[in-house]
């Protein structure tokens, strides 16, 4: 008569199967984690740029160049006066302003960077 139950061999074989499944659902989970640290950074350098946009659309810049730093974020605002003298010749030019914003920020070794313009019509 046989015993009923399981070899040893059959019992490692589960357990390194389970090992391994283990192992790779706690990789994909570390890499979730860091996703959503770094769309959590970008989604912060989106609002930073959004305020800071709207703040030199409505003020200007003075010095036609700011910079500073807002928690892990550095940016630099810059603007062009548009006027016929600054253009190329035999381009044509409506009055206005452009905005020139980059923001950059370290994630882990790296650093990233954002670049938002925008052109500002004036009569």
């Amino acid at each position: 008569m046989r015993n009923k139950g399981f070899t040893l061999l059959e019992v490692l074989v589960a357990m390194s199967i389970i090992a391994t499944a283990l192992v790779a659902l706690l990789s994909l989970q570390s890499r979730s984690i860091k996703m959503v640290e770094s769309a959590e950074m970008y989604e912060g350098a989106r609002m930073l740029a959004e305020r800071l946009m709207g703040e030199g659309e409505l003020k200007g810049v003075s010095g036609s160049e700011s910079n500073g730093v807002e928690g892990p974020y550095k940016w630099v605002l810059t603007e062009m006066r548009i006027t016929p003298e600054n253009m190329p010749e035999g381009i044509q030019a409506l009055p206005g302003r452009q905005l020139s914003l980059d923001i950059s920020w370290k994630e882990g070794k790296k650093e990233e960077k954002l670049n938002f313009a925008e052109y500002i019509y004036e009569r």
